[in-house]
């Protein structure tokens, strides 16, 4: 009896152990997919001369323009995006485009 008690708790601190070396194991590789997901493709599907260099520049690998002029109003047409002090469109938005900062 006494040499029962004392194998239990070594049991449970053995299947504690698995446990948490098993979760442990599922979320490394759970991220590590989670992580390539969230990349951006190699190449930019975007069009050449969608982004005239004179008001923007695009950008490498998701297709977007950001505007010279960072100013909510830097970009107009129905998909600009003004966020975090950007102005910027994505390719798709054809009526979108960057435009010069106003002379003061």
């Amino acid at each position: 009896e006494k040499h029962a008690r004392n194998q239990q708790p070594m049991h449970k601190s053995k299947m504690r152990r698995w446990i948490y070396l098993s979760l442990l194991i599922s979320v490394f590789c759970s991220s590590t997919f989670l992580c390539e997901a969230g990349r951006a493709p190699p190449k930019s599907q975007a069009p050449t001369g969608f982004c005239p260099k004179q008001t923007g520049a695009a950008t490498a690998t998701t297709g977007e323009c950001m505007c010279h002029w960072q100013h909510e109003d830097g970009c107009v047409g129905s998909g600009c995006q003004y966020q975090m002090g950007l102005s910027w469109y994505h390719y798709s938005c054809e009526d979108c485009k960057c435009i010069t900062e106003p002379k003061k």
